[in-house]
């Protein structure tokens, strides 16, 4: 494929779901096989016929891939794949009973909670990788879980969690925060550290009557200080910020084809919302929400754990089928957006898709709004680093394009940072404002913005390559850095991982006009609005620039008025707008566009534009002979 080939009916889509993914493995298998193979194949096989493929075939689990010595496991549900390894484990442990520990067969398991990529029978991704790392920081017969997973199951579960810090495992860029499942004293299970510690700390005392004594000055003091906490009530956790539960879409009873389609756009909805780095999506196991049905949307979204719930049906149409989607209020039963999606018969997969990210996109809106509504009502004392994340959008979204709007988002993102360095959202929003902060500040030192953005957006896809969002910024620091073809790559890599994205498509555009290619920006900005129609004020403003550089002065205005009454607070849609009116001999018209790009952006001259002009010399040819040349008629100073 050449750079810039438009990628809309080139790429192929990844077939991708969120599961919770479940990795075990022997413990010191070739010792054991060493030792006595036939004993210790002959011991694996009955522990997997008696105790843990009906354990799995229980819980709802499928069996990936097996290794000789290891499980790879896919389940729907964090909790049930929780429940499965923590019955195997104990299972595990009373039939070793009485076993020499140098004949054990003993397991490790690790689970994480994952966007995976389907292969036929097989899985692949970050969150199977993430998970056969954790198998690895599991002690002989234990279980290590991720964060998402504990987060996830903390209030449906039992169990208590062992928090081990974050580790650096390998294959991994970003650390992982890991912790182990405690399993409670049911059979003969490996020591605990904490058990392990005692022990150490008792058996050089000497006297079995001090070790008592201690433990009962130990206990006496505990309960001083503890039993009071016990008698308060204990708040409930708050959900974590922008997460939405996704409850299964209901069919027409008695029709099995609408229900397999209606489990089939679950499932795709579902990783369609998890594209978004800046969304936790907990998916809704069915069992678990008709066995929560009775506590209401309140009782199902206390269970996952989650803000909002996104909810629907499906129901045959004269011509296809019809999906009525709702998001809710989990805490209230409000509804915060609709969005009534409408599948052809004929529609190709690709089509049913892209219409579905379509109305995703649109109840990601109502889901920001919400957002903003609920941290701006709330103390600035009380906001957790994804509500600074979110104050950030408040800004964005009232702010007009000024070098002070910028530097205070990026304020509200340095703060979510200080607070919690692996914060992916606070990352690509940071970058987002380096950007425009690199664009309004007429005085920028643009060699080191350049190098910052550089830094942030290599931080973010380092951190988390999976999301488009990182990638698509990466593009421009990329360009910034002067590194074309890499950009272009850059952004290449987000369009294929999430292809059915218009605003991806439109930023691709942007980078086009930026290298001096604006046919082909075109034709970009033509396939994004035909994925969304009619054209958001993104699309309408990348159509004005590239209509600008090839001189369609009248063209390049229609876009720039439709993209200003959409949003009013892109000064580059001004600037075009001044430019082109200049071109076309309307010069009232130009002189009330510059007067309102220098009331915001005062000083405002010709040379500290090009001062964060792309440097790519088709471009720079380009823009001297058209946008730069109507700006000068437009009387806009030279320096």
């Amino acid at each position: 494929m050449q750079a810039g080939e438009p990628l809309g009916g080139r790429l192929a889509r990844d077939h991708r779901r969120l599961a919770a993914i479940v990795s075990a493995d022997v413990v010191g298998y070739s010792l054991l096989m060493g030792r006595d193979d036939s004993a210790t194949l002959a011991g694996l096989k009955a522990h997997r016929r008696e105790l843990i493929d009906p354990k799995i075939a229980e819980y709802g689990g499928r069996i990936v891939k097996t290794t000789g010595d290891g499980l790879m496991l896919e389940f729907p549900s964090v909790v049930d794949a929780v429940r499965c390894a923590v019955d195997v484990q104990r299972g595990m442990a009373e039939r070793n009973a009485g076993v020499p520990p140098e004949q054990r067969i003993e397991f490790r398991i690790g689970i994480n909670v994952g966007d995976i990529i389907i292969d036929g029978d097989d899985i692949f991704g970050d969150g199977v990788n993430v998970a056969a790392r954790l198998q690895t920081l599991a002690e002989p017969g234990g279980i290590c879980v991720s964060r998402v997973v504990r987060d996830q199951v903390l209030d449906k579960l039992s169990f208590a969690f062992e928090d081990l810090g974050s580790q650096q495992v390998k294959n991994i860029a970003r650390p992982v925060d890991a912790y182990r499942v405690d399993l409670g004293s049911v059979g003969p299970q490996a020591q605990s550290r904490g058990r392990r510690r005692w022990q150490r700390v008792t058996r050089g005392l000497g006297r079995w009557w001090i070790a008592a004594g201690v433990l009962a000055v130990s206990i006496a003091a505990i309960a001083v200080w503890t039993l009071p906490e016990l008698w308060k009530p204990k708040p409930a956790p708050s959900p974590p910020a922008a997460s939405v539960g996704v409850i299964p879409l209901v069919a027409p009873p008695g029709d099995a084809a609408m229900a397999q389609k209606a489990e089939a756009w679950t499932r795709d909805l579902t990783a369609i919302l998890a594209l978004s780095s800046s969304i936790r999506v907990v998916p809704a196991n069915v069992v678990q929400t008709k066995a929560e049905s009775d506590g209401g949307i309140e009782g199902v979204a206390r269970t996952f754990n989650v803000r909002y719930l996104l909810e629907g049906k499906i129901q045959p149409s004269q011509d296809g089928t019809l999906l009525s989607l709702r998001l809710v209020n989990g805490a209230t039963g409000e509804q915060i957006g609709s969005e009534t999606v409408s599948l052809k018969q004929d529609d190709t997969a690709r089509d049913q898709t892209r219409a579905l990210r379509t109305g995703v996109n649109h109840l990601k809106g109502s889901l920001s709004a919400a957002e903003i509504r609920r941290v701006m009502a709330q103390p600035l004392g009380a906001a957790t680093p994804m509500d600074y994340v979110i104050r950030a959008w408040a800004l964005a979204s009232t702010e007009p394009d000024t070098p002070q709007a910028a530097r205070e988002e990026i304020k509200l993102y340095d703060e979510a940072l200080r607070r919690d360095p692996n914060l992916v959202p606070a990352l690509g929003g940071l970058a987002e404002a380096l950007v425009k902060e690199f664009y309004d500040d007429i005085h920028i030192d643009r060699e080191r913005a350049a190098r910052r953005i550089d830094e942030v957006t290599s931080r973010a896809v380092g951190l988390d390559p999976t999301h488009a969002s990182a990638w698509r910024i990466r593009a421009w620091a990329l360009l910034y850095m002067d590194q074309w073809d890499a950009s272009l790559e850059a952004s290449a890599r987000a369009i294929r991982i999430d292809p059915d994205n218009s605003f991806l498509i439109e930023d691709r555009a942007g980078l086009m006009t930026n290298l001096g290619r604006p046919a082909e920006a075109l034709a970009l900005v033509e396939q994004a609005i035909a994925m969304d129609p009619p054209g958001d004020a993104n699309a309408l403003w990348q159509a004005c620039a590239a209509h600008m550089l090839l001189g369609q002065y009248e063209l390049a205005i229609a876009d720039c008025e439709r993209a200003n009454g959409l949003n009013a607070q892109y000064v580059f849609v001004d600037l075009n707008l001044a430019a082109a009116y200049a071109h076309r001999g309307d010069t009232e018209r130009a002189a009330i566009k510059k007067a309102e790009v220098l009331r915001l952006q005062p000083g405002r001259t010709i040379a500290n534009l090009k001062n964060t002009d792309s440097l790519q010399p088709d471009y720079v040819r380009l823009s001297d002979d058209t946008f730069y040349a109507g700006l000068r008629k437009a009387g806009f100073p030279e320096k």
